[in-house]
């Protein structure tokens, strides 16, 4: 679960770059407003560690609520011409999502093995 708290660190990251990016382009307030949310739903999960099986569904939850956001900036950017850069910075900001939600998908159902660090059996 470290591994996923990380990277969905660093996807929170890029989404924050994408927001910079919507703002140089010119795309609508909304796109920008989404992404910011999508960011923040991401890193209120990286900080805190997730043993149990309840910290990983909130994990999970984390990162499906991640999905919404990003579907809605992809929608308030769909309309605009010449968004063509930003559409595509937020289609792979949204197979990033994706990734991220059956990854946590996989994981929250792991226990620890007895008298083993770091170690987990599905």
């Amino acid at each position: 679960m470290l591994r996923l708290r990380i990277f969905a660190a660093i996807v929170s990251i890029v989404t924050l770059a994408a927001m910079v990016l919507s703002l140089v382009l010119g795309a609508p307030i909304g796109v920008a407003i989404a992404l910011i949310v999508a960011a923040a739903c991401l890193a209120a999960i990286a900080p805190f560690d997730a043993p149990a099986l309840r910290e990983r569904n909130r994990v999970l939850f984390a990162c499906l609520a991640y999905l919404v956001p990003v579907a809605a900036a992809l929608a308030f950017a769909r309309g605009v011409p010449g968004m063509n850069i930003m559409m595509v910075a937020i289609i792979v900001l949204l197979q990033l999502g994706i990734g991220l939600a059956c990854w946590a998908f996989a994981t929250r159902k792991r226990r620890r093995m007895p008298r083993s660090r770091r170690y987990f059996d599905n």
